[in-house]
């Protein structure tokens, strides 16, 4: 049989019966709510229907009924009573919203996410739940309902399989539990962890993960033993008979071994129930895990006759578990086949095929409840939606009437301050307009002349770095004829010396000595000459210019002589006119156009 699904289910079931002890409630109310936890504690759920009744009759508190319908509704939602637990919700949320007491508000909402959960719809759950948290996010008077809220939520998520929300919600409920010091809900938290881990063990496998499962069980188990009276029986009943299904499924011990550590859960188990401290469809689950141990043992004989001890306290329970019947009899057919016992096998087949078409029909009466009530949640917030368009409307007439009211009382009084004040404005306006006008326009005018004054700035910055990087070339190419006069002449020297006509020597260094000054007029003069100078007289050749060639035409282009051209090269005067008309040739000129003419020429174009 497999137990612990169904058995993690009821644990959800029995979260939000626990009692709340908030500081807004009357000494009178927290002491009824102490009753309730009192047969809350020991399953008797028809004690605290009565008792909740009486209390209701007798009080118009709105804060009190609202915790009052909320708790009624919860026990009716156990009890499948759909319709009924909606309309005690209703009541709920009313008596809540007239009271104002944002405690009382969440406790409603409580009631409806529980509600909600037992219908199976875990987005209205997770919906519901929020909204009462958000009731109370900034008070912890009521850490019972902020537990309650969160494991709801643990609950709804635990349905999607988001194992990370519901570690989220489950270890905020742990918190609410401990703050609340009620040992009951505690023990309910370490189930649900319990829980959550061999979920997460069953798809991983990983034996860290039924480690902490177990151990949570065992943390209930002892907190339970220790506070005997503060955990409920049906809370103390689920642990054990999880303890001794996890002995069953799970445990590596050898079986003799886990059969008697889970016989003496077992045994704990039976105790409560026999004292009826617990719902009796947990006796199925009791004699489920003994059919288990009995299969694992062979002897499917005492398997079969555990499953219908089971049966029998099912039945004797005169309450319908049509589910869990069908189950139990789908397994008894199994067994019967495998001893070979056809007639038993049918009779066990037929009686489950009775009870799935039981099962169906309580399905879809509960179905028909579930959507009654969705009808009536739709019907009821289209209700409270036209209800807020209503005041919302009847709020503007109102605010209507009372102005036509007193337009009528003080119109004409209204009317003559509104025309002067309206004049006055108007005047005041046209003249802030006009001077923002004036403003706007002085203000282009001067980032107009600002920006003119800027582009002045910078074109006269450009002019003149124009200006002096003309110089720098016109400096660097004078400097440059320099250095080559000097390089020609140490050139010489260094003839002279090694031909050994060093008396020579100094006759030179005079020429040169002469020659400086005719240098600083030519450097001069270079200074004045158009940067791009080369470029032209290149471009103006029919034949490529050499070095030598561009040499030469800037000492003619400086109008210098033959004679002075032919001291600074140090060659022959003769040798200088030959130059000149090879250059004549290389610029295609003819014989009546003047070299030198050409050249200057060449720097104005």
């Amino acid at each position: 049989m497999k137990t612990l699904s169904v058995l993690y289910i009821l644990a959800a079931y029995l979260l939000c019966t626990a009692t709340v002890k908030s500081q807004s409630l009357s000494p009178s109310t927290t002491k009824v709510l102490d009753q309730l936890e009192y047969f809350h504690l020991h399953n008797q759920p028809e004690e605290a229907l009565n008792l909740l009744a009486t209390e209701i009759e007798n009080t118009s508190e709105t804060t009190d009924l609202a915790y009052f319908y909320s708790y009624q509704s919860t026990i009716y939602t156990t009890k499948d009573s759909l319709l009924l637990s909606k309309k005690l919700i209703d009541l709920s949320m009313e008596n809540a919203r007239k009271s104002g007491n944002k405690n009382a508000l969440a406790m409603a909402y409580r009631g409806k996410a529980f509600l909600a959960n037992a219908m199976n719809m875990p987005d209205v759950v997770v919906k519901d739940a929020i909204e009462g948290l958000k009731q109370i996010e900034n008070n912890d008077e009521d850490p019972t309902t902020k537990y309650s809220l969160n494991y709801l939520l643990y609950g709804a998520y635990s349905k999607w399989d988001d194992s990370e929300k519901m570690e989220t919600y489950i270890r905020k409920a742990q918190h609410y539990a401990l703050m609340a010091e009620n040992v009951n809900l505690q023990v309910n938290v370490n189930n649900g962890l319990s829980s959550m881990y061999q979920a997460r063990f069953k798809k991983t496998s990983e034996s860290q993960l039924l480690d902490s499962s177990y151990y949570y069980l065992s943390q209930s188990f002892a907190l339970q033993q220790k506070n005997p009276e503060k955990v409920s029986g049906n809370t103390f009943v689920i642990t054990c008979i999880n303890l001794a299904n996890y002995y069953l499924d799970y445990s590596p011990e050898n079986l003799a071994e886990r059969k008697e550590k889970a016989y003496r859960y077992l045994d704990l188990a039976e105790e409560k129930l026999k004292a009826d401290k617990a719902s009796q469809e947990k006796w199925m689950n009791v004699f489920g895990i003994k059919s288990g141990f009995a299969k694992k043992e062979g002897n499917p004989a005492l398997a079969e006759k555990y499953l219908l001890q089971g049966l029998s306290h099912l039945v004797a329970s005169n309450k319908n578990y049509y589910r869990l019947e069908y189950a139990v009899n789908k397994d008894l057919t199994d067994l019967a086949f495998k001893r070979n016992d056809t007639k038993a096998a049918l009779q066990y087949q037929q009686r489950a095929e009775e009870l799935l078409k039981k099962s169906f029909n309580e399905q879809q009466l509960f179905n028909v409840q579930k959507l009654e009530v969705q009808y009536e949640t739709e019907k009821k917030d289209k209700e409270l939606q036209l209800l807020k368009e209503r005041e919302a409307f009847n709020r503007k007439q109102n605010y209507l009437y009372g102005g036509i009211a007193s337009a009528l009382l003080f119109g004409l009084g209204f009317m003559f301050v509104s025309y002067h004040f309206k004049l006055r404005y108007s005047i005041e306006r046209e003249k802030k307009l006009a001077q923002e006008k004036e403003d706007a326009e002085q203000q282009a005018k001067m980032q107009i002349l600002l920006e003119k004054e800027e582009q002045a700035r910078l074109k006269a910055e450009q002019e003149l770095l124009d200006l002096r990087k003309q110089q720098l070339e016109k400096e660097a190419l004078a400097n440059s004829l320099i250095i080559d006069r000097k390089n020609e002449t140490l050139k010489q020297i260094q003839n002279k010396i090694q031909s050994g006509e060093a008396s020579h020597i100094q006759k030179l260094i005079k020429e040169e000595m002469l020659l400086q000054t005719d240098f600083e007029d030519i450097k001069l003069q270079i200074q004045e000459l158009h940067p791009d100078f080369f470029n032209r007289l290149n471009e103006k050749a029919v034949q490529k210019l050499t070095p030598l060639d561009l040499k030469y035409c800037t000492y003619l282009y400086l109008k210098m002589s033959t004679k002075q051209i032919a001291q600074i090269l140090h060659v022959e005067p003769q040798s200088v006119r030959m130059f000149k008309y090879r250059l004549k040739q290389k610029f295609g000129l003819g014989k009546e156009i003047s070299l030198e003419e050409f050249l200057l020429h060449s720097d104005r174009t």
